[in-house]
């Protein structure tokens, strides 16, 4: 529903501009000392899968349908030869032909836009590669595929029109360590408003941070966030505190604000501080989908970065019987050994239970305390004590006298001083794909 990227369809319905054929060389397994029926097939896979070499394709085998799905900026040797045989064999409508066949055709530095002639750089060229770019994008679900623009921008920057730019900020333009490239290479006059607007659509990054102030007015904004609340995401820090009218409100309201009040789900998008916690919390309870799904992760690391790490004297304490950090990712069996060791030394209890629960907190409590929250009381009325976390699975505790933990074919049990098991947990699966949690709470609060 874009209206520049209708207007550039619309010269492909009515033939104005005419699209690439998409190769359909079928491929095939390559398969070194191969017998039987070789085809220019086998060779793209050869080479897209590294077994084999350019140099290696006889002379026979490369034929047009090979360099259309072959030729990829990936391929050095594959590129010079296409360059240097430019009038001989590589003609417009073998690139129209690359660009919708390939999608490698317009990534990479030695994108197609870097050699093909100048005078194949068109808009009809142009439209071609932003449609298909446009279908990599969404189909393929892959990069941005913005490499070509850029070509064009430093080759032949008279061909790009308005609406180019337009489309072009609405799908490459992201803020990165501090710049936003396409915006830097966007010419003056094309920096329209229609053009910032694009820009901060389905965008994650803060993209108003490089506008000009006298962009970023109350309708400016407005406009973004009614188009959707998740455009939140291109706010600036300044935009974030700007007021939004409010009807019905006896408080203005900030856009960081309105955005949580549209859809709580954005809250995740949104910096945190103490104030913005206390707003969400104030509208949304904590067995809402807006919390647990919008706001939990995105808290929990917020309120996690405010805690103190591990006392001092706690962490001489630790010191004391572990060896070379080895603590870090310590799992379950290794917890019971280093509070085993605790005892022989005569130190506390010190040891490590799951920060998370993945149990239903009871009805009584649930507006008031998550999962994690809940567990955290737990353990305050079992009268554990958490020295600070250890790292995302687990905190260091110290445990009361007389309490124990058991490890029993790989799930775990705390023990209390009257040898009842008070809860259970896991730990489980390997090192990239880790589980710990407290399945089981046979106490409340």
């Amino acid at each position: 529903d874009f209206p520049a990227y209708k207007r550039i369809d619309e010269k492909f319905e009515n033939g104005q501009f005419k699209r690439g054929t998409v190769c359909d060389l079928p491929i095939y397994t390559y398969r070194e000392g191969g017998e039987g029926n070789v085809t220019p097939g086998h060779y793209v896979d050869g080479i897209s899968y590294s077994k084999i070499k350019f140099c290696d394709v006889p002379e026979e085998y490369r034929t047009r349908e090979f360099f259309v799905k072959a030729l990829s900026g990936a391929y050095k040797d594959i590129v010079e030869y296409v360059k240097a045989h430019l009038d001989e064999e590589f003609d417009r409508e073998f690139f129209k032909d690359h660009i919708v066949s390939d999608m490698y055709a317009l990534e990479f530095e030695e994108n197609c836009f870097e050699y093909m002639p100048l005078d194949y750089i068109d808009e009809e060229m142009v439209s071609l590669a932003m449609i298909t770019a446009i279908k990599n994008r969404y189909v393929e679900r892959r990069g941005d595929f913005d490499d070509w623009f850029y070509s064009v921008a430093k080759r032949k920057p008279e061909v790009l029109t308005q609406d180019f730019w337009t489309l072009g900020a609405r799908l490459f333009a992201a803020r990165r360590n501090g710049k936003n490239e396409f915006l830097e290479i966007t010419p003056k006059e094309y920096r329209t408003e229609d053009y910032y607007i694009a820009m901060c659509l389905e965008n994650d990054s803060p993209v108003m941070e490089d506008f000009p102030k006298e962009i970023l007015t109350t309708n400016f904004l407005i406009a973004i966030i009614n188009l959707e609340a998740e455009n939140i995401r291109s706010f600036s820090a300044e935009a974030l505190e700007q007021e939004a009218p409010a009807k019905d409100l006896e408080d203005k309201l900030k856009f960081w604000q309105a955005a949580m009040l549209m859809d709580g789900y954005v809250a995740q998008y949104i910096p945190l501080n103490d104030e913005r916690v206390e707003f969400f919390l104030k509208h949304y309870d904590k067995d809402s989908s807006e919390y647990n799904y919008g706001f939990k992760d995105k808290y929990k690391r917020y309120l996690r970065k405010k805690e103190e790490v591990i006392k001092h004297d706690e962490i001489k304490k630790v010191a004391a019987i572990a060896i070379d950090g080895a603590l870090s990712g310590m799992r379950a069996d290794a917890a019971i050994n280093m509070a085993n060791a605790s005892m022989r030394a005569g130190l506390d209890y010190t040891t490590l239970l799951p920060i998370e629960f993945q149990g239903l907190v009871p009805e009584k409590y649930c507006k008031k305390y998550d999962t994690e929250e809940y567990l955290k009381e737990i353990y305050q009325k079992l009268g554990i004590k958490i020295l600070g976390q250890h790292d995302s699975c687990y905190y260091d505790v110290t445990l009361p006298k007389d309490f124990k933990v058991e490890n029993d074919s790989g799930a775990f049990s705390l023990i209390d001083d009257n040898e009842e098991v008070v809860l259970k947990y896991l730990d489980v699966g390997p090192f990239y794909d880790r589980s710990v949690y407290v399945k089981e709470i046979n106490c409340s609060l």
